[in-house]
């Protein structure tokens, strides 16, 4: 069951930051999807949310940042998938010769969300 607030259904805080996709509950050869990822160590505020089409929205607390994306339908990947979507990327931004042009924070949780095959 996914929710907005981070407790479990119970009412009850997990250890666990979010709601997480199962293992294989997604194959990214058939369905196609879209990616939005948590970040922190921002000036503007302390989290950053990135989605579709760039944007970009700076939120102050964690909490925050969580329930606007999940509120547009992102879930957390399965903990294998979402360590393969940050080891890409810290690649990726490690192999840009003299460093990233601009800070692009700690990845903290790399959340998807199925693109319905009318838009694909």
């Amino acid at each position: 069951m996914n929710q907005l607030a981070l407790v479990n259904h119970n009412g009850n805080m997990d250890n666990d930051m979010a709601p997480i996709a199962p293992a294989g509950g997604y194959d990214p050869k058939v369905t196609p999807m879209s990616i939005a990822t948590i970040s922190s160590g921002f000036e503007k505020g302390d989290f950053l949310v990135r989605e579709e089409k760039g944007q970009r929205v700076y939120f102050d607390f964690f909490e925050e940042a969580f329930n606007y994306i999940a509120y547009k339908g992102y879930i957390r990947m399965s903990k294998e998938d979402e360590m393969e979507w940050m080891d890409t990327m810290n690649n990726v931004h490690a192999s840009v010769k003299g460093g990233m042009k601009y800070n692009t924070g700690k990845l903290l949780m790399v959340l998807y969300r199925p693109i319905p095959e009318a838009q694909s």
